[in-house]
């Protein structure tokens, strides 16, 4: 039996994905507190070259966020419409071009990690819940540890399910709901240190 919940939008047409371009900062402008936020952990690493690696990209505003403010990173871009890469392709300017690469792929396929090398930085903000059930986040946080490098972090940033949040049990999982998936996973250490209206992200390491 399929449980997944389907999507109401198909972000591999370009009328969606455009539309999702146009709204999703004006829906939730605090978007940026968490862009900063990852930017400034990331400053804080290292001047050497950092891989940064951004599931479920989109149309890129996170990737243009990094890449202007960290000239150290070399960011990768995975993501199932090939709309949505145009779309963060038109952002960058020729240098940014440069230290980026953008991959097509479906995390919610089997082995979709199989393609792809380590990475000092994982962030998926936002995205989380297109695996379109909440079960699939087990397998899903086990193949990133595949994907980490020794002491690399992963950021998990989704909506909650919460009074205040969102309603979709199925679709969404609460704060401890998330915790616990993590932990299943392998991760060792699990911070909570920005949520805004119902976004939280979750910073792990193994």
């Amino acid at each position: 039996m399929n449980i997944d919940v389907p999507s109401p939008i198909d972000l591999k047409k370009y009328q969606d994905a455009k539309q999702w371009e146009l709204t999703a900062n004006l829906k939730r402008p605090w978007r940026y507190d968490f862009f900063d936020y990852y930017a400034q952990k990331i400053a804080q690493g290292t001047d050497a070259q950092l891989k940064v690696l951004e599931l479920g990209s989109g149309p890129g505003f996170l990737g243009k966020y990094l890449l202007e403010r960290l000239p150290n990173i070399q960011y990768t871009a995975f993501d199932f419409s090939e709309v949505m890469h145009t779309l963060a392709l038109q952002k960058l300017s020729p240098n940014e071009s440069q230290r980026a690469t953008y991959l097509l792929g479906d995390f919610k396929q089997a082995n979709w990690q199989k393609s792809l090398d380590q990475f000092d930085y994982i962030i998926i903000h936002q995205a989380l819940h297109e695996l379109r059930h909440k079960s699939h986040a087990l397998d899903f946080h086990k193949a990133v540890i595949s994907l980490l490098k020794p002491k690399a972090t992963y950021f998990m940033c989704d909506h909650l399910f919460a009074e205040d949040a969102m309603q979709n049990n199925e679709l969404y999982m609460s704060k401890t709901e998330h915790l616990s998936v993590l932990k299943q996973a392998g991760f060792i250490s699990i911070d909570i240190q920005l949520e805004i209206q119902g976004l939280c992200v979750f910073e792990c390491k193994v």
